[in-house]
C-alpha cells in the first residue's frame, strides 16, 4: 500500500504565476481608477479593467520566462 504524499508543504502557486497575477491585478486597478477620474461610469471602469487585466496576463505570460 502507498503512503499518500503530504501536499501540504507544497506552495499553492508558483513564483511566475503570483508576479503575472499581481501585475496584472495593479495594472487593472490603475486603469479603473484612470476610468472613473476620466468622468465615467463605474460600469465602464470595471469593464476597462477586466479588458485590461485579461490584456496583462496574456501579454505577461509569454514575456516572462
Amino acid at each position: 500500500m502507498s503512503t499518500p504524499s503530504d501536499r501540504s508543504q507544497e506552495p499553492l502557486m508558483t513564483v511566475r504565476a503570483a508576479v503575472i497575477l499581481m501585475l496584472a491585478t495593479q495594472i487593472a486597478v490603475a486603469v479603473g481608477v484612470l476610468t472613473v477620474m476620466a468622468g465615467n461610469a463605474w460600469a465602464v471602469a470595471v469593464l476597462a479593467a477586466g479588458g485590461s487585466f485579461a490584456g496583462t496576463v496574456a501579454f505577461a505570460r509569454s514575456v516572462i520566462a
